[in-house]
């Protein structure tokens, strides 16, 4: 929705302009058009009031132009002045005209924009679906291994009970285990629920390595399963930065997997991915997601970001498309590039919180 601005500083401009050119182009005798001056309320109009009103206040515009004249000169023939009057209308008309049309062109330009948004939206949260039916095996093992400990638990602590003289502290211990467990696997559900959830973007403040932590936690036994080493190099106390969480992570998740799948494919040797966090010299927030597979050709540089390029047998082509267009949402930026030796390396670059966005 268009939102036209409501300041009184804009109003009140707008009127004290007008009556200034109105008191000179009536009481004065200028041999100049002092009304073209309406022009500029006329455009400042377009900020204040929508269609209906910028056309009203051109056509009281217009208004105060005749009145002026015939205050000014009457009804005497003044070929001069009346040529000065009829320029001085051409130009509120033609002002106006332009002014409403432009003024639909920008609406039109914004509920496009608000469009393409929402499609944005859908197509991030149909890739992060996607993704979750990939690591279908990974979810099932994370919330698996919780309730099997519960269960455990409660076992051994009905067995202390069950004794002629039941342990109370051994119970209780068992109790305690299944409460943290019964957490875990709460946490890995709200996870997996957040990512499959379709729901508007909000915007808090981040620590890039622990969502770092965070989505490589969550792809731990994919990545066991592909024999995929993994290493952290998060450090602490960086600063944050102004995102959603989901979309962050579903942005490190794919980059992540993509190694991970790519390495497995060729056959990698020893295959390892590295995901470093830091700032760079200019104070940039960067993520590093490096591998040592078989990395990018020049063509596939080229296009890696294009929609529907994909190096994946079976890929959608979508996933860095959207990456990058999550990241320059947020200001940001993404670039692939050859690793030497030998692999991929991909560079996540955010602005980090400046002082008035804390």
């Amino acid at each position: 929705m268009y939102r036209f601005n409501r300041s009184p500083a804009v109003p009140a401009a707008a009127a004290a302009l007008t009556v200034a050119i109105f008191a000179v182009d009536a009481l004065t005798e200028l041999d100049v058009a002092i009304a073209v001056l309406y022009v500029g309320v006329v455009l400042m109009s377009v900020w204040i009031w929508p269609r209906r009103g910028v056309i009203a206040v051109m056509l009281f515009c217009m208004g105060l132009t005749l009145l002026a004249y015939l205050i000014s000169h009457g009804f005497f023939k003044d070929e001069a002045a009346l040529a000065r009057c009829l320029v001085s209308l051409a130009a509120i008309a033609i002002t106006g005209f332009l002014a409403v049309k432009g003024q639909d062109a920008t609406i039109a330009l914004l509920q496009r924009e608000e469009a393409l948004n929402q499609a944005r939206s859908q197509l991030a949260h149909a890739s992060r679906v996607s993704t979750l039916g990939e690591l279908t095996a990974t979810i099932a093992h994370e919330v698996n291994q919780p309730l099997a400990a519960i269960v455990t638990h409660g076992q051994a602590g009905l067995r202390w009970l069950n004794r002629e003289e039941p342990v109370l502290e051994e119970v209780r211990r068992a109790v305690d285990a299944m409460q943290q467990n019964a957490k875990r696997a709460s946490e890995v559900i709200q996870r997996i629920r957040s990512m499959a959830r379709p729901s508007a973007p909000t915007f808090v403040p981040l620590d890039v390595s622990q969502i770092s932590a965070e989505s490589c936690d969550m792809l731990g036994r994919e990545l066991q399963r592909l024999h995929v080493k993994l290493r952290l190099d998060l450090p602490p106390g960086l600063p944050a930065v102004l995102a959603d969480k989901v979309q962050l992570q579903q942005v490190l998740i794919n980059l992540v997997m993509n190694a991970a799948q790519a390495m497995h494919e060729a056959r990698t040797i020893a295959p390892v991915i590295e995901v470093r966090c830091g700032l760079t010299p200019e104070g940039m927030l960067f993520i590093e997601v490096a591998d040592n597979g078989p990395g990018f050709s020049e063509e596939q540089l080229k296009q890696l970001f294009a929609a529907f390029f994909t190096t994946k047998k079976e890929g959608m082509g979508m996933g860095l498309a959207i990456c990058r267009s999550i990241l320059e949402s947020l200001g940001g930026s993404i670039v692939a590039a050859h690793r030497k030796p030998q692999g991929a390396l991909m560079t996540v670059q955010l602005p980090p919180i400046q002082g008035d966005e804390q």
